[in-house]
């Protein structure tokens, strides 16, 4: 099994190849953005954020505590972002683009390359995931209530 490194520790190297025009590549852990990127078997492809991010776009950005996180773009405000991942229901406030890293080119799924700019199943799977945010917020309620239902029973 590979070793694991983490992105604080390589953050330096990847920040200058990204202000020199480069890519960077790696599998992102968590699952946030599921069903889109599965963790640790999917692979990003990161380039340098435009001055101004889009809706739908997927900044990698850190949070004030030092946490890196990936998730979509759902509204753009004057001085802000509204983030959230695809598999989550709570909108994340007030992300200012000073806190943008870098923002997702492309993406491998499978071994299939898919480019965000390019492939219309992407950008139509964008925009329906994203108007889903309501019903999405409903289903990981009742889904969050099943399993605490569940473990309650199975506690016994």
């Amino acid at each position: 099994m590979p070793e694991r490194i983490f992105l604080r520790d390589v953050y330096p190297l990847m920040e200058a190849t990204l202000q020199g025009g480069g890519e960077v590549a790696f599998a992102p852990a968590g699952n946030s953005m599921l069903p889109m990127l599965r963790s640790r078997k999917d692979k990003i492809i990161l380039v340098q954020a435009p001055q101004k991010l889009k809706k739908y776009d997927i900044p990698l950005y850190r949070r004030e505590n030092g946490k890196f996180v990936l998730h979509r773009v759902v509204a753009v405000k004057k001085d802000s972002y509204i983030l959230c991942g695809d598999h989550q229901g709570q909108l994340e406030y007030g992300v200012k683009h000073d806190q943008i890293i870098a923002v997702v080119k492309a993406f491998y799924r499978g071994g299939k390359y898919i480019d965000c700019s390019a492939s219309r199943a992407y950008w139509l799977y964008c925009r329906i995931w994203t108007r889903l945010l309501p019903a999405r917020q409903l289903f990981l309620r009742l889904q969050n209530l099943v399993c605490r239902a569940r473990n309650k029973i199975y506690a016994r």
